[in-house]
C-alpha cells in the first residue's frame, strides 16, 4: 500500500499581480474569495481528496513563507519543505522529490499550483482520485487538461491521443503533443478540436519513476540537485527552469486526464479582479460614464471609483501605490517591475 503525498508548490512572487501582490506577501498568500487566499481554498479542497491509502498534504515554498504558511494553513496540512531559493517549478519539485524518497521511495506524489481557482470541487477531486489510480499501476506521469470553454490564448494546451479526437472527462489517454500559448487564430481552431485541453500544472506519479524522468530528460538539474545536496554548490546555482519544459514536454511517459470543471489559473490583475467582481456579494462602489469593462481593486471598501468616458481599464490603488492599467496590457506590469527594480525604488515590489 503507498502513502500518497498531495502537494502545493507555493514558491513564486506573483509579479504578474503586482502590486496587490508583493515580495512580503506573494500572490498564494493575498485575500481572494471573502477573507480567504488562493492557498486557502487550495488546501481546503484537496482535503476532501479519499483514499485507502494513507494521505499527507504538504507544502514546497521559499523559507522566507515557512512562518507565514504555518500561521495560515499549519493546522491543515502534514509538512513544509523549503527552498534556500525561488529556481522554479523543475528544482522545486525535484527537491521535493529527494526529500521524500529520503522516507518513502516508492510513495505516490501529486502536485498542484496553489493559485488556480476551481468551483466545482467534487469534480476536481474525482479527478484526483483518478489520478492516483491510475498511478499506482503505470509508470507514467499524469497530467490534467480542462476541457476549454473559449479560445484562451493564456494557457499552453494538451493534445489528447484519442480515436477521432474524442475524449470523455475522467478517462485517461496518452499525450499526442504539448503546444505553447497561441495566438487567438490558433486558440480558435483548438476549441473545435475535441482533443485539445488546457494544461493546468496538476501531475502525479510515482516517486522513484519521477526521479528517473528528471535523469533522463534534464540531468543538469538533476545533478545539479545532487551538487547541492552534498552541499557542493548553492540552491541559486540550480538552473531556472518549469517542470513543463524540463521533464513534461520532453517524457514520453505522460498520460493526461480530461476534466470538465469550471477551472481559472488567477495569473494576472485582469483575471483577478473579473473574478473578484463576479464572486463579491457586496457593492464595488464604482461608477461608470460612457465607458464599460473598468475594474478596480482597492484598500479603502468605503471610497467610491468613477470612470467617464474610459473602458477597460484596471485600477490598483493600495496603501502606496496607484496602478492604471489597460485589460490588454496587464502581461507587462512584469516589464514594469523590471524598470521599478533599476531605481531607488524598490521597496515598493
Amino acid at each position: 500500500m503507498s502513502n500518497v503525498y498531495l502537494i502545493v508548490l507555493c514558491g513564486g512572487f506573483g509579479e504578474r499581480l503586482w502590486p496587490i501582490s508583493r515580495r512580503e506577501k506573494p500572490k498564494p498568500f493575498v485575500p481572494f474569495l471573502g477573507e480567504k487566499s488562493l492557498i486557502e481554498l487550495t488546501i481546503e479542497r484537496i482535503k476532501n481528496v479519499n483514499s485507502i491509502e494513507n494521505i499527507q498534504i504538504g507544502v514546497v515554498t521559499h523559507k522566507d513563507q515557512k512562518e507565514r504558511i504555518k500561521k495560515l494553513i499549519g493546522k491543515d496540512i502534514d509538512f513544509i519543505i523549503e527552498e534556500d531559493d525561488s529556481r522554479n517549478t523543475a528544482p522545486a519539485v525535484l527537491y521535493s522529490l529527494f526529500k521524500i524518497h529520503e522516507k518513502d521511495p516508492d510513495g505516490i506524489v501529486v502536485y498542484l499550483p496553489a493559485d488556480s481557482f476551481v468551483v466545482e470541487t467534487e469534480k476536481y477531486v474525482r479527478i484526483l482520485n483518478t489520478a492516483i489510480e491510475y498511478t499506482k499501476t503505470n509508470n507514467k506521469i499524469v497530467t490534467v487538461g480542462v476541457m476549454p470553454t473559449n479560445p484562451s490564448t493564456s494557457y499552453g494546451y494538451i493534445q489528447a491521443k484519442a480515436p477521432d479526437n474524442f475524449i470523455i472527462a475522467n478517462n485517461v489517454y496518452c499525450v499526442e503533443k504539448f503546444h505553447e500559448k497561441p495566438d487567438f487564430k490558433t486558440a480558435n481552431s483548438y476549441l473545435k478540436n475535441n482533443s485539445m485541453l488546457w494544461n493546468i500544472s496538476v501531475f502525479a506519479s510515482k516517486v522513484n519513476f519521477f526521479i528517473e524522468e528528471f535523469k533522463i530528460h534534464t540531468p543538469n538539474i538533476y545533478y545539479q540537485m545532487l551538487d547541492y545536496l552534498n552541499h557542493k554548490i548553492s540552491y541559486f546555482d540550480i538552473e531556472n527552469k518549469s517542470i513543463d519544459f524540463a521533464v513534461i514536454e520532453k517524457s514520453k511517459n505522460i498520460a493526461v486526464i480530461p476534466a470538465d470543471f469550471n477551472w481559472c489559473d488567477v495569473g494576472n490583475i485582469d483575471v483577478f479582479l473579473n473574478l473578484q467582481n463576479k464572486l463579491s456579494q457586496k457593492s464595488q462602489n464604482i461608477f461608470n460614464i460612457s465607458g464599460e469593462n473598468n475594474l478596480v481593486f482597492k484598500n479603502n471598501k468605503e471610497k467610491i471609483v468613477t470612470f467617464v468616458g474610459v473602458s477597460d481599464l484596471c485600477v490598483v490603488d493600495t496603501d502606496d501605490v496607484l496602478m492604471v492599467v489597460k485589460n490588454s496590457e496587464v502581461e507587462k506590469i512584469k516589464e514594469l517591475l523590471n524598470v521599478i527594480k533599476k531605481t531607488e525604488k524598490q521597496k515598493f515590489l
